[in-house]
């Protein structure tokens, strides 16, 4: 019992401890990533449990809200963990060193699963007792007993965003060494995955539109596969603890099962997936040669499509731009009516306010330095002056964003029927932005890089350097929604969309200095921590 023990505090450790601040590891590293989590948590369902409430509240369907915001929180989970269990359960690179120690491969495994299913768990917590405390502000049955019965039930609903990671984990480790595009195909599902989420909150707003239209129809798509939620549901605005039972043993006893049967065989599995094809039929042929700068360029390619991880992490607000554009065509009649009950509102400025967003959580850079690890020094030693390694970076991001920017800005245009002098605006401010946020990313990489992770998913999802890089250009952009607030009635569109252009060239020219100026310097000074 003491070995599972230190196994699971190891394993729970290994998953919360990769926030680092500058060069050292700071002792609150782990606390901070589970405040992050918890915070992020309490914010979505906070915000949404407010707005649901009100309408939920006034139809008499206010159960509904313990419905939404259990699949809430399982999303949560799932969407938070899900490269974990393809890189700490499956695919750790201490599975030699840990299965030659004198502990079995069950209890291996099943440590790494239950430090997924804690981790899980803050996720779950924060999200459930928040909507039960505005659940009963707003009037809903059940009583004091509502808040315990969530508490209890969200251990067992918390098994299902853990499942459903476990078994996705295990298809894209399966599909990493079955695969001679192993990379490609492992992106590929994941963002068909992202998508499916995302065309299911579009449903779910839409839904939400009209809620006394829409209840009917959502509880219907609750009676098949969604029924766990709404015997949560009705189990804890009714008190009926035989629905309880009914939802944790559908929680339960399939989780078991999974569990049972891949720590069964945990040691074989892992060491299959460790296996990969290789090829035969090598012909003997010329080597091409290239450019400095192209091979740079290839490199940084290879890598970005090669690491699932960051492809989906990195690759969001490129699929939203688009994505948005098309919304915005398809509902371009809806839109027209909004713009004249709004009487001339200027919309550009928040459109650009928009766009800026999804620019920001495309921090490709931001991760660049880290995901080099241990090959650093081939590139530290490499005859390639260091300003065109890191310029290459640099280029590889803008030449990812520009095609979608290009393509979102051309709909968005279109869709709101905006003036020339706004189109050109928009495009200007958004390139500007772009221009900024590469080289930034870059430079905080540099400041805070991570050599050591155990995975390539720690870098991108937990690294400090990935956070900062991501969430420090959103400040920006709430500076836009601020300054569209409170100065476009004295400077309308163009000279607000002006003031943009000024602020983001003059944050892009000092995000160029800093990187040149400090960059090689920091880069040459790089070493594995």
């Amino acid at each position: 019992m003491a070995k599972f023990l230190a196994l699971l505090k190891l394993n729970f450790r290994s998953l919360l401890s990769a926030m680092r601040v500058g060069r050292k590891k700071r002792s609150f590293s782990g606390m901070g990533a589970l405040a992050l989590l918890a915070g992020l948590s309490l914010y979505v369902s906070g915000v949404y449990s407010a707005m649901l409430a009100g309408q939920l509240a006034a139809v008499g369907a206010l159960p509904l809200l313990l419905v939404l915001m259990s699949l809430v929180a399982v999303l949560l989970g799932f969407f938070f963990s899900l490269f974990a269990a393809q890189g700490v359960v499956f695919g750790a690179k201490d599975n030699d060193l840990m299965l030659s120690l004198p502990i079995s491969p069950f209890q291996l495994m099943l440590s790494r699963t239950l430090a997924l299913y804690l981790e899980n768990l803050v996720s779950t917590v924060f999200v459930l007792l928040p909507a039960g405390v505005i659940y009963l502000w707003y009037g809903g049955p059940g009583g004091w007993t509502v808040l315990p019965l969530l508490l209890v039930s969200a251990f067992f609903l918390n098994l299902l965003p853990t499942l459903l990671t476990l078994i996705v984990g295990f298809v894209l480790a399966w599909l990493s060494g079955r695969f001679p595009r192993k990379a490609l195909a492992s992106s590929l599902f994941q963002l068909l995955l992202l998508g499916l989420i995302l065309v299911g909150s579009f449903w779910l707003s839409s839904s939400m539109g009209n809620v006394q239209t829409s209840v009917p129809t959502i509880l219907a798509f609750f009676q098949g596969w969604g029924r766990p939620f709404l015997l949560l549901a009705e189990g804890v605005s009714g008190g009926n603890l035989l629905q309880l039972a009914a939802l944790w043993a559908l929680c339960l006893i399939p989780f078991l099962v999974v569990v049972w049967l891949l720590a069964w065989q945990y040691k074989a599995i892992i060491t299959r997936l460790s296996t990969h094809r290789t090829r035969s039929d090598y012909k003997l042929g010329r080597l091409s040669s290239s450019s400095q700068r192209g091979a740079l360029l290839r490199k940084e390619a290879r890598r970005w499509f090669g690491t699932p991880s960051y492809v989906f992490n990195t690759g969001i607000g490129l699929l939203l731009l688009p994505g948005a554009g098309v919304a915005a065509l398809i509902y371009r009649e809806s839109i027209a009516q909004f713009l004249e009950m709004a009487d001339g509102l200027a919309l550009a400025p928040l459109l650009l306010a928009g766009v800026t967003f999804c620019l920001s959580t495309v921090a490709i850079t931001g991760s660049s330095i880290s995901l080099e690890g241990k090959q650093l020094w081939l590139l530290q030693c490499a005859p390639v002056p260091v300003t065109t390694i890191l310029g290459m970076k640099v280029a590889f991001q803008l030449l990812v964003i520009l095609p979608c920017l290009a393509v979102g800005w051309l709909m968005l245009c279109l869709a709101f029927a905006l003036t020339p002098a706004e189109w050109v605006l928009l495009l200007v401010d958004g390139l500007l932005f772009a221009l900024m946020c590469a080289p930034f990313g870059l430079w905080i990489n540099l400041h805070f890089p991570k050599l050591d992770a155990v995975n390539d998913a720690v870098v991108v999802k937990q690294s400090a350097s990935a956070m900062l890089s991501t969430f420090l250009p959103m400040v920006l952009v709430l500076l836009f929604f601020l300054l569209w607030f409170f100065l476009l009635e004295p400077l309308g569109s163009v000279g607000l969309l002006l003031v943009y252009a000024v602020i983001l060239a003059a944050a892009a020219v000092l995000s160029f200095l800093a990187l040149v100026r400090q960059g090689p310097a920091l880069f040459r000074s790089l070493e594995e921590k």
